[in-house]
């Protein structure tokens, strides 16, 4: 039901604790402060240990990859001086957009089982890639983004946990090659070349949950990053996504400099109504600005 909802890839893992390398690992990247400023990772620590608190009587969880690739956004286009958004960013919010599919297969089972579900995305406590990789959805890859093996890293994940009982997939067991291109293009130099990454080096982040203002000079773009799934041999043959929420909006693809420089809140709000964009606020946009770009 979840590819017919329109994911690329989905999977089932029995729920339980998280095994204890991962919880380690996860605290010792709080320890060590690579979170940056996102202080809510830090919170909820039980749940993120053990996903079944979010349901009473869960015992499965169903990861669903959903695609919003958009090739060449940008090539040969106004002399090359369109600023440049993380293209996840471009289209509907995926907050809402996998929400709305998730939910309505999460209705399907209740109807057809009784089972109770909950649908998550990006929304809870709950470690969506380490889900994603037990359920058999895809792996980590060198540049910590989860990578569906024949779908690339172009995916937003949504999951759904539920009281029923499922047979749950066998776990992803691919891996990157170690070329290591993402590591040498990341701007920031974020990724340690063994999966991990200190969000306080990383653009996204920098762009998006950080609220300073000493930012360093990331280049041509002012809302998120892709370089390092741009360079990534698993997205060279990544097809376009199938759904039309996910397909950029011309509005914020035609922004220039001067009109975000002068824009006011009213228009912010109208032009990205409905957008993950909003999440950085207009002051975090024009703050982006001061970038060279």
């Amino acid at each position: 039901m979840t590819l017919e909802a329109g994911a690329v890839a989905a999977g089932v893992a029995e729920l339980c604790e998280v095994e204890p390398e991962a919880e380690e690992l996860y605290r010792q990247w709080i320890a060590e402060g690579k979170h940056g400023e996102m202080s809510y990772m830090e919170r909820y620590q039980d749940v993120r240990h053990d996903p079944r608190l979010l349901l009473e009587g869960a015992r499965s969880i169903i990861v669903a990859a959903f695609s919003y690739y958009t090739p060449a956004l940008y090539d040969g286009d106004m002399g090359g001086k369109r600023l440049k958004w993380a293209r996840y960013a471009l289209g509907r919010d995926y907050h809402e957009e996998v929400r709305e599919r998730l939910s309505q297969v999460a209705t399907a089972i209740t109807e057809a089982t009784g089972a109770q579900c909950r649908v998550t995305v990006d929304t809870a406590p709950l470690r969506e890639r380490y889900w994603a990789v037990k359920a058999g959805v895809g792996f980590i890859g060198v540049n910590n983004q989860l990578i569906v093996p024949g779908a690339g890293s172009w995916c937003v994940l949504g999951e759904i946990i539920t009281t029923l009982e499922l047979e749950p997939d066998a776990p992803c067991t691919s891996s990157c090659d170690g070329c290591m291109k993402c590591v040498r293009a990341c701007p920031g130099h974020a990724l340690d070349g063994k999966g991990g990454l200190d969000a306080r080096k990383c653009m996204s982040y920098l762009s998006i949950e950080y609220r300073g203002d000493d930012v360093p000079d990331f280049g041509d773009r002012i809302y998120g990053c892709d370089i390092c799934q741009e360079v990534c041999p698993h997205n060279a043959g990544a097809a376009p996504t199938r759904i039309d929420g996910f397909r950029p909006r011309p509005e914020i693809l035609a922004l220039t400099r001067e009109r975000i420089a002068h824009m006011e809140q009213s228009e912010f709000s109208c032009i990205f109504s409905h957008s993950a964009i909003k999440r950085t606020k207009l002051a975090g946009l024009v703050r982006n600005l001061k970038w060279k770009i």
